[in-house]
C-alpha cells in the first residue's frame, strides 16, 4: 500500500485511504496503478475509490473486447516501466523532478535517446538549445566591487527540504490543519486585543456573556439569498455559525474577503435563539503597526530575478545578457555601477527553467526540449555571475520538483549540473536572513487563487494580494484550488515571523510596495509575452531587476528592457 501511495503522491495526487486499501487487494496493484495514471488525462488532487472502480470496470470491458482478437498480455514496455518505478520507489525517488532527498529526475530527459546535455540530436545536428547563449561574460578589468570585501551571511530559517513527513493520509491532513490553527490562533490572541479572551467554539452556548470573542478556521463561507454573509467556523472543540448582516457595512465588507481554511477572529453577540453569532467585527493576525524592520549594518544589496524560464522560445536572452554584463561591471552609468558594486545576493524565486509537460503543447514553445538541458543551460548562465555574489535558487511550478507546496529544493541529479561555491538551493517557500534582514521568498502560485476567491483582488495587481497574505499571515490557505498543498505535519505556508522583505514572482509583473515595515516585491520575469498571455490579453512587465538596500531598506528597479 505504501508504494501505491508514494507512486501517486509523486504525481501530485493524494490517495483516499479507502482507494489505497482497495488497490492493495488488486492483483499486481502497482501495474494497475501505472495503467490508471496513464489513463487519467490530468492528475487529480485526490484519487477516490469511485475513480478506481470506474477504471477497473472500463479496463475489464476493454480486455473482454480484446480477448477475441489477441491474447491478454502485459507489454514488455509496461513491465519495464513498472520495474523502473519499483526501483525508484525503493530508492525514495520519483519519475519526474526528484524530491528533497535528492533522487534523479525521471525518464523524460532521456526518453528519446537524448543524454540531456543539450549536445546533438540523434541525426548528428545541434539541439534547439545549441544556438543559445553564444557569449561569455567576465568581470570588467580593474573593477573592484565593494560587495567583494564582505563575506556572505545567509541563514536558512524555514525550509521543507529534507524535512518532509507527509504520506497523503487523512492523519497527515488533520495534523496540517491542526498546526495551522494552533499557530494562527496563538498569533491572534497575542496580537489582537479584540480576541485575547476568545472562547472555545464548543462553549459558546454556555458563555457567561452575550458578547463573544471567537477564533476559528473557516469551514464554509457563502452569501445568503438576503445578501448576508454566512461564515462557518470550527476548532478542536466544536463549530459555530456566524453571520455578517448586510445592514452592517463594515462587517459585510470584511466578511466578503474571507476565504475557506483561513483562521480568523470574530467579535459579536448571540442571536436571540442562540443559533447564530452576529458578527460585529472580524480580525486577522496581521502585522503590527508599530513593528520596526531589521536592517543590515553593512552597505550591501540584494537583487531579485524571478521566472527566468530558460528553455522557452520566449526567453529574453538579450536582456538577460545585459543584466549579466551589468553584474560584472561592464555597463552602466556611475549611479548604476555604484549600485551593482554593492550587490551581495541574487535571489531567483522560482520558475528558473520553463520545464517540460507543464501545459498542453508546451514542446512547441521550447528551444531546449529536455529538463536536464534546461538546467544545464541555467547552470552555465549562473557561472557568469561574479563569484562574490551569493546566488539563492528556489523552485516554482515550472521546475522539476513535486507540484504540491511546500516544494523541496532540486534533486541531486540537477544540483550536480551546477558549480559548487556561491549557489545555495532552497525550497518554496523559504524563510532566510541576509545579514540579519529576514526574507520570505515564495514563488507565488497562490496569487491566482487569491484573485479568484476574493472579488476585490486581481492577478495583474500582485501587491494588494501580498498585503492580504500578510494580513492573513498565510501564503496559501485555500485547499483545493490551483495551488496543490502537501499535508505536511507542519504548515510551512504560515507566516509565523513577519519578514523584512517579502518577495514573490509567478505573474510576470514588476511591483514594489511596503506594508507596515515589510518591503514587498513581485520580481518581474525574463520571458516575453507567451501565446497564452496574448490569448488572455495579459501584458507582462519583464526584464526588470528589483534591488533592495539591506542597510536602509530602500528599493530601486533596474530596467534591462532597454540598454543601460
Amino acid at each position: 500500500m505504501r508504494k501505491i501511495v508514494e507512486f501517486f503522491s509523486e504525481r501530485g495526487t493524494l490517495v483516499q485511504p479507502e482507494a489505497a486499501e482497495y488497490l492493495s487487494r488488486i492483483e499486481d496493484p502497482l501495474a494497475f496503478a501505472v495503467r490508471l495514471a496513464e489513463k487519467l488525462k490530468e492528475a487529480p488532487l485526490m484519487l477516490t475509490l469511485d475513480m478506481v472502480k470506474e477504471f477497473e470496470e472500463s479496463s475489464a470491458e476493454e480486455e473482454s473486447d480484446a480477448a477475441a482478437v489477441a491474447p491478454s498480455a502485459e507489454s514488455a514496455g509496461q513491465k519495464r516501466a513498472v520495474s523502473r518505478i519499483l526501483d525508484l520507489l525503493e530508492r525514495g525517488g520519483r519519475r519526474t523532478g526528484g524530491d528533497e532527498e535528492g533522487e534523479e529526475p525521471g525518464d523524460e530527459a532521456g526518453a528519446d535517446g537524448d543524454d540531456g546535455g543539450g549536445g546533438e540530436d540523434q541525426d548528428g545536428g545541434p539541439t534547439k538549445g545549441g544556438r543559445l547563449f553564444d557569449y561569455h561574460i567576465s568581470k570588467a578589468p580593474g573593477w573592484r566591487p565593494l560587495a567583494a570585501e564582505y563575506d556572505a551571511a545567509l541563514e536558512i530559517k524555514s525550509d521543507v527540504t529534507g524535512n518532509s513527513t507527509c504520506e497523503g493520509t487523512l492523519k497527515d491532513f488533520s495534523l496540517l490543519f491542526s498546526d495551522r490553527y494552533d499557530s494562527l490562533s496563538k498569533l491572534l490572541r497575542r496580537q489582537r486585543r479584540e480576541v485575547m479572551n476568545a472562547l472555545p467554539l464548543g462553549r459558546i452556548k454556555n458563555a457567561p456573556s452575550n458578547e463573544l470573542q471567537l477564533i476559528g478556521m473557516v469551514s464554509d463561507v457563502r452569501t445568503t439569498v438576503n445578501g448576508h454573509r454566512l461564515i462557518e467556523l470550527e476548532d478542536d472543540t466544536g463549530t459555530a455559525t456566524t453571520i455578517a448582516l448586510k445592514s452592517n457595512p463594515d462587517a459585510i465588507s470584511l466578511a466578503e474577503t474571507v476565504i475557506m481554511d483561513e483562521v480568523v477572529g470574530i467579535t459579536g453577540r448571540l442571536s436571540k435563539n442562540g443559533e447564530l453569532v452576529i458578527i460585529e467585527n472580524l480580525v486577522r493576525p496581521d502585522v503590527s503597526m508599530h513593528r520596526t524592520p531589521n536592517r543590515a549594518e553593512l552597505p550591501l544589496y540584494a537583487a531579485f530575478a524571478s521566472d527566468v524560464h530558460i528553455g522557452s522560445n520566449t526567453f529574453l536572452e538579450k536582456e538577460w545578457e545585459g543584466m549579466l554584463r551589468w553584474l560584472n561591471g561592464n555597463v552602466g552609468n556611475g549611479r548604476q555601477r555604484d549600485v551593482v558594486g554593492k550587490i551581495k545576493y541574487l535571489i531567483l524565486p522560482g520558475d528558473v527553467v520553463d520545464g517540460i509537460g507543464i501545459y498542453p503543447n508546451q514542446d512547441k514553445e521550447l528551444l531546449i526540449p529536455d529538463i536536464y538541458g534546461q538546467y544545464d543551460a541555467l547552470a552555465k548562465q549562473l557561472e557568469m555571475v561574479p563569484d562574490h555574489i551569493r546566488i539563492i535558487v528556489q523552485p516554482g511550478n515550472h521546475d522539476a520538483v513535486r507540484p504540491a507546496e511546500p516544494q523541496p529544493a532540486f534533486s541531486r541529479g540537477i544540483l550536480e549540473l551546477f558549480p559548487s561555491g556561491n549557489i545555495s538551493f532552497v525550497g518554496n517557500p523559504c524563510k532566510f536572513s541576509l545579514h540579519g534582514v529576514n526574507v520570505l521568498s515564495y514563488h507565488g502560485q497562490s496569487l491566482i487563487d487569491f484573485a479568484t476567491k476574493i472579488q476585490s483582488l486581481t492577478y495583474d495587481k500582485p501587491m494588494p494580494i501580498m498585503k492580504t497574505m500578510l494580513r492573513m499571515r498565510h501564503l496559501a490557505p485555500f485547499y483545493g484550488g490551483r495551488t496543490p498543498l502537501a499535508p505536511e505535519h507542519r504548515d510551512y505556508m504560515v507566516i509565523d515571523e513577519v519578514p523584512d522583505i517579502f518577495v514573490t514572482g509567478h505573474v510576470h509583473l514588476t511591483g514594489v510596495d511596503t506594508y507596515r515595515g515589510v518591503t514587498m516585491i513581485n520580481a518581474s520575469a525574463w520571458q516575453s509575452q507567451t501565446d497564452y498571455q496574448k490569448m488572455m490579453n495579459f501584458i507582462p512587465d519583464p526584464a526588470k531587476l528589483p534591488v533592495v538596500d539591506l542597510k536602509s531598506g530602500s528599493t530601486t528597479v533596474v530596467d534591462f528592457s532597454r540598454p543601460l
